[in-house]
């Protein structure tokens, strides 16, 4: 059971699909409360629903996954007293290194006799998601809404462009995290559409188009280019599927932008403020989310 309300989407993902994966290999049940609020953006299986991931038939696991327990099971967790009080029951796992959970850490801390809670978001499977990737992937696509306006937007792209690049250009909440380092100017974004563009050329492709997905408008500078679209849908799986359809992606460090990269197979580049683009070998996929 995990039950850490940390970050947006990109993160609840990256926390979701790890433990997820986890789970799948060494054949437990999951409950992931901190998920439960994005997943009907997602399809549903009979295994994995509304969150909760069943590998095993179990008793107390058809509980606990109810949805009418789901607000008592938050309550109750917030309480560290009430925690001690289920000691008997419940065994909680923490990381050892302050930061990160790896799989060896949650396989040596297990409880199989108990409910195992996890209150930390930062989980890492990373050998699990590369044995299971095509099952997690499986369960969590996209809802078929979002894959449909996805699907339509990089179809007409494509009818223009000979190769698509995604832009996430993620402003917001960066202008402040860790002193706005990974927040970028437009002017920089363009600067880095025009780099990419002339190592794609380079390489033989002669039409390339851009998309952008952003949690802010785009000023008249970038709206004005007839090779840049602006994703303008205002949905956040629709702009995540989008850019994991497009042939190469550009981003500052995120884990959305990790997600983007993993689940379509879509080469990345993570931009920083010094960077310069000269080569196609810069970009890479995502071998884990």
């Amino acid at each position: 059971m995990i039950y850490c309300d940390y970050g947006r989407l990109g993160n609840r993902l990256h926390t979701h699909a790890n433990a997820l994966a986890w789970c799948i290999e060494n054949n437990y049940n999951l409950i992931n409360l901190s998920f439960n609020e994005y997943a009907d953006l997602f399809e549903n299986s009979p295994k994995h629903n509304s969150g909760n991931f069943q590998n095993t038939k179990d008793f107390i696991f058809n509980i606990f996954s109810s949805k009418l327990l789901r607000n008592f099971l938050r309550k109750m967790l917030l309480s560290d007293k009430c925690l001690v009080r289920l000691g008997w029951i419940v065994n909680q796992i923490i990381q050892t290194n302050n930061e990160l959970l790896g799989e060896a850490d949650l396989s040596r801390q297990i409880n199989r006799k108990k409910i195992n809670l996890i209150k930390h978001w930062d989980i890492s499977s990373s050998n699990c998601i590369k044995i299971h990737q095509h099952k997690l992937r499986d369960h969590l696509r996209p809802n078929k809404k979002s894959v449909t306006t996805a699907e339509k937007i990089i179809k007409e792209l494509r009818s223009k462009y000979e190769c698509v690049v995604g832009i996430h250009a993620r402003r917001g909440d960066y202008a402040t995290y860790l002193n706005g380092i990974h927040y970028h100017s437009w002017e920089s974004y363009l600067y880095w559409a025009n780099q990419t563009k002339k190592v794609i050329v380079s390489s033989g492709k002669g039409n390339v188009g851009f998309v952008i997905c952003s949690d802010e408008k785009l000023p008249s500078l970038v709206r004005n280019n007839e090779d840049v679209f602006f994703s303008s849908s205002n949905e956040v799986m629709v702009d995540i599927h989008l850019l994991s359809l497009c042939d190469y992606n550009l981003g500052p460090p995120s884990s959305f932008g990790t997600w983007i990269s993993w689940f379509g197979k879509s080469p990345r580049l993570v931009l920083n403020n010094n960077t310069e683009i000269t080569s196609l070998e810069d970009f890479k996929v995502c071998d884990t989310c």
